[in-house]
């Protein structure tokens, strides 16, 4: 079994210059923590793979293609690979959410 907090998991350096933590890296998936502070974002971007974002605090504004939408704690959004999605934190306190991909 592998276990691991936040706190000690892996830092991920990263083009958006934010706090990313890598909880797992299986053969089929990833998860990563991510933290956006007030004003901060994940740069307009692609990935190779589908992913699927979780929020687990604050709120915050998702584009994916030419959609856009506003989420919360507990909202769940899928981003296909190769369409190019943003994710930014313009509210006045901390954004956490998870970043599922499927490798």
């Amino acid at each position: 079994m592998k276990v691991v907090g936040v706190e000690e998991a892996e830092r991920v350096e990263n083009p958006h210059g934010v706090d990313v933590r890598k909880l797992m890296d299986g053969e089929s998936a990833q998860i990563f923590y991510i933290t956006l502070k007030p004003g901060e974002s994940l740069k307009r971007h692609t990935t190779p793979v589908d992913a699927f974002i979780y929020v687990l605090k604050g709120r915050g504004i998702v584009e994916v293609g030419d959609e856009r939408a506003e989420v919360k704690k507990g909202t769940a959004v899928y981003l296909p690979k190769g369409v190019p999605h943003a994710v930014s934190n313009g509210g006045s306190l901390d954004m956490a959410f998870l970043v599922i991909k499927v490798v």
